[in-house]
């Protein structure tokens, strides 16, 4: 009994062993599985953090704005010809060209007749003659009304019309004119819009080949991948937007960007604005248009005088009369009874008030209109303050995440610096498109203050010099030897940018050490958009025969495109000899 009890046992120790064995394989199968799936995603985290500092130091390179000398560039138009296209230069040609028409027209007349009597013979009272036919040459000249003196009074209407239209500012813009300056202005901002949509397409091509291992190794939701592949499509739809009507402007342009540069921003001068339409000058133009009623309506006008010079020929009965001819001359005159001279002034009184009051009627709604589109401007400037604001709030929020980065901080998460990225690129791309909208704003405005030029309604403007409630300011700051020995770049360089400061006057020594120091810090400052200037302290340069020999020496493993300016400062009042040698320390 005891062999078989004990072969029982050790087959059920066997067993045991086998049992435990594989678990043991499996456990240790299913930990390098495990330890298999975090490398992975640990490697495309950093990935993503390879990304973010591929990437982040786009959050510190602001758009930058050309000059606002270029403002009134925008708002020329190209034309194809060299002839106006305004349309009081076609009326003021027109009206000379009448003018010269009227000229001709002194009221007198060539007048002629001929008569032809059948069957019966025709007795004329005035001569006491029968005749069979008769005829009449000569000159009628018409003095009043539809005559010489109308005329000359219809020539000074057409003056006083040429008058107004020299006094009426600039026309308008016309219609192919302001057509062509909006799709200039549109051209041009979606030029750096595309290339910020590039830019945004690029970030987000490299975070979705990373997102879409990290879902297949369940560490991203199928939520969070949908987000960022319809991101994808958004920002490529918006691309190819751009793109085609870009195309499609530049051939009708046949030009390139205006500037390299985003445009100005500025400011509408309100008070300018609605100054443009001076009073004195509409003051003149009703004046003159009373002128003309008054010349259209004169009494005299319904007066007729005319003179007759007529040479005459009748052929007479034969039997009775010999044919007869002669000359004649006469005086014509006609008035309307009664002459309506009082009911005349009313009607140009009337006419007067009723252009008065059209005109004022005008100024209002032009004014109305005009505020309106005012406040629309002013209304964009707000939303551009507030991105600008949004902007800066990014801006921090990335400035925290690459002190993270660069100080080593476990809370810093690549994905949420790309983001944020992403954020701060999608309000530049808004900050541009309000832009654009300010501009086809004051392109609508110009259009309705004829003569005006943009420039004498607009200022210059910064977001900056508003927050601040000053001018805009270039913050500069020293930075000496002890500095530069107590602080690292990296840290300066966040210091500087969390207070705002874009200018560093960097202490330079000729030891080793500090050189070595200076230089590293001046390659951080440059590729983090900050200004670095030398400040080199060297009182034997006042005594030194060959200063070109120092300065060669200091700057010989120096990048002078990263070095905007040196400044030398020397204390010749520290020497020994200043006393004895001020003259000459002073030349």
């Amino acid at each position: 009994m005891q062999k078989p009890a004990i072969k029982f046992i050790a087959l059920l120790i066997f067993i045991f062993s086998v049992y435990s064995s594989q678990a043991q394989y499996q456990s240790s199968f299913a930990g390098k599985k495990v330890i298999n799936s975090d490398s992975l995603v640990t490697s495309k985290i950093a990935d993503l953090q390879s990304f973010w500092k591929k990437y982040n130091e786009l959050s510190i390179v602001r758009l930058e704005h050309d000059n606002f000398a270029v403002l009134p560039e925008v708002f020329k138009a190209k034309r194809n010809d060299s002839v106006s296209n305004d349309e009081n230069d076609y009326i003021r040609k027109a009206n000379l060209a009448l003018i010269e028409s009227l000229k001709t027209k002194t009221g007198l007349e060539g007048v002629a007749g001929y008569q032809e009597n059948f069957g019966i013979y025709v007795d004329s009272p005035e001569e006491d003659i029968n005749y069979h036919r008769k005829a009449y040459a000569g000159i009628d000249w018409n003095i009043l009304g539809n005559g010489f003196l109308d005329n000359k009074y219809k020539r000074e209407i057409v003056a006083n019309e040429n008058t107004i239209l020299a006094l009426t500012p600039k026309s308008k813009i016309v219609a192919a004119d302001y057509m062509q300056i909006s799709h200039k202005i549109i051209y041009d901002f979606n030029v750096h819009k595309i290339k910020l949509i590039e830019t945004r397409k690029q970030i987000l091509n490299d975070k979705i080949a990373i997102a879409e291992e990290l879902y297949l190794l369940k560490n991203l939701s199928r939520v969070d991948l949908i987000t960022l592949l319809q991101q994808q499509v958004d920002i490529e739809s918006m691309n190819q937007i751009y793109k085609s009507y870009n195309q499609q402007l530049k051939a009708q342009l046949g030009q390139d960007s205006i500037t390299g540069k985003v445009l100005p921003l500025f400011d509408i001068d309100v008070a300018k604005t609605l100054g443009v339409a001076e009073a004195p000058v509409y003051d003149s133009i009703l004046k003159l248009q009373k002128e003309n009623l008054e010349l259209k309506y004169k009494p005299i006008n319904q007066l007729r005088l005319k003179t007759e010079l007529h040479y005459n020929y009748y052929h007479t009965v034969a039997q009775l009369y010999p044919d007869r001819n002669f000359v004649s001359a006469a005086v014509v005159f006609a008035m309307p009874i009664p002459m309506g001279t009082k009911a005349n002034k009313d009607l140009i009184n009337t006419q007067a008030r009723l252009m008065e009051f059209k005109f004022k009627e005008s100024q209002k709604t032009e004014q109305a209109d005009m505020l309106n589109m005012f406040y629309e401007f002013r209304y964009k400037l707000k939303q551009y303050n507030n991105f600008y604001e949004k902007r800066k709030k990014y801006e921090e929020l990335i400035r925290v995440e690459r002190v993270k980065e660069k100080f080593g901080d476990l809370e810093f998460n690549p994905l949420t610096a790309l983001n944020l990225l992403d954020e701060l690129i999608t309000v530049d791309i808004e900050m541009l498109d309000l832009q654009q909208k300010m501009y086809l704003n004051l392109l609508e405005i110009n259009s309705k203050l004829p003569g005006s030029d943009v420039s004498n309604i607009t200022k210059p403007y910064s977001v900056d010099s508003v927050a601040m409630n000053k001018d805009n300011i270039s913050r500069g700051i020293y930075i000496w030897s002890d500095a530069q020995k107590k602080y690292a770049p990296l840290y300066m360089t966040e210091y500087l940018h969390f207070n705002k400061i874009t200018k560093a006057f960097i202490s330079i020594r000729k030891d080793k050490d500090n050189f070595k120091e200076a230089k590293e810090l001046i390659n951080t400052f440059s590729t983090n958009g900050i200004r670095s200037e030398i400040l080199i302290g060297n009182n034997k340069l006042l005594s030194d025969d060959d200063a070109n020999q120092f300065y060669d020496m200091l700057t010989k493993d120096l990048d002078m495109k990263s070095v905007a300016a040196f400044h030398l400062d020397v204390e010749p009042q520290t020497m020994d000899d200043w006393t004895q040698n001020k003259d000459k320390y002073l030349k």
